[in-house]
């Protein structure tokens, strides 16, 4: 590559030493014009696809917000459960992927779980994990524990559940930890309901509640030796 000289530096502070500068690079970069154009192409396609695929998304973002609006409003007017449930099933299946459809899925489910079909909640909420968005899957994992809970399985709602405790903080996380040493409890698995009564005892809690976390870790201690 040329080394700009001190001289060449001079000569730049004028306007017919920026062209000869310039006429000099134009000629060192003449045989690889072609292959600068193509690359020039590359970036303009990519580009442009790249804008009209923002461009397509947003949209449909937009329409799919507006959809789920009115769906919304027909679901304030009261309408029976079971035909709002199957009128979110139908938004989520024309708008997949989109914002909107979590959300509508996301009511789609609970919905589903005031009715007790604990199955197709559970479904319904599985299709919602996996977010970016920590606090959204602790949501939801919760959500899901609680169809599992529904359907007897205890031993899997206490293991969707027990992620959600790092998760959360403060009296939520209090709550939390005493519903999962319930779910091991039901789940007979008295050893790992002990561990969470012996964390709820060490955390700043009401202390009307320390009797019963006291009383509740020794029935577990108790089991877990047996």
């Amino acid at each position: 590559m040329a080394k700009i000289t001190p001289q060449r530096r001079v000569a730049l502070d004028t306007p017919e030493g920026i062209m000869d500068w310039a006429q000099f690079w134009l000629e060192r970069l003449k045989p690889y014009a072609k292959w600068l154009g193509l690359g020039a192409l590359v970036i303009a396609v990519v580009i442009g696809a790249w804008n009209i695929h923002s461009w397509i998304k947003t949209s449909r973002e937009t329409k799919a917000a507006a959809a789920l609006a009115q769906v919304t409003l027909k679901l304030n007017r009261h309408i029976p459960a079971a035909a709002a449930a199957q009128d979110l099933e139908k938004f989520v299946k024309a708008y997949p992927g989109s914002r909107a459809a979590g959300e509508a899925q996301l009511l789609r489910a609970n919905l589903l779980y005031g009715l007790k079909q604990y199955g197709e909640a559970a479904t319904a909420y599985e299709s919602l994990l996996g977010s970016p968005d920590p606090g959204w899957n602790a949501l939801v994992s919760e959500s899901l524990s609680y169809c599992y809970e529904g359907l007897g399985n205890f031993k899997k709602a206490a293991a969707v559940l027990k992620p959600v405790v790092d998760q959360t903080y403060g009296p939520l996380k209090n709550e939390v930890m005493r519903r999962l040493a319930m779910l091991f409890e039901e789940a007979k698995e008295p050893k790992e309901a002990a561990v969470y009564w012996r964390k709820l005892l060490d955390r700043p809690s009401d202390a009307a509640l320390r009797p019963y976390f006291q009383e509740k870790l020794a029935a577990a201690e108790a089991k877990s030796k047996k």
